[in-house]
């Protein structure tokens, strides 16, 4: 991608895809490409918070209020799940707080 995606950064799921909880967990099936994808409770967590359009940093603030995990670490596996989420063409990028309050 040609931006780089922040904790500023307002993202939401794309509309190409599919998805169901399987207990705690949950699978996502990429329409386009026809590709499964297993997410297990965190990343399903995730996923859940991204239904409608969130700020990264607030997907973070909501790992580090149910998990007990460290705010460096949580940051940096938030970051680089968000990431990969992109890389699949998973969820779209609105840009950031800043650039979406402007329009």
């Amino acid at each position: 991608m040609s931006y780089r995606i922040s904790e500023d950064s307002l993202i939401r799921r794309a509309a190409n895809q599919v998805c169901c909880g399987v207990g705690a967990e949950s699978i996502i099936l990429d329409l386009k490409s026809g590709i499964y994808y297993s997410l297990d409770k965190v990343a399903a967590k995730i996923w859940a918070l991204i239904e409608q359009p969130t700020v990264i940093g607030a997907i973070r603030d909501a790992i580090l209020s149910e998990y007990e995990v460290e705010p460096r670490v949580c940051a940096r596996d938030v970051q680089a799940f968000i990431d990969a989420l992109d890389l699949a063409g998973l969820i779209e990028v609105m840009g950031t707080v800043n650039e979406v309050a402007v329009i």
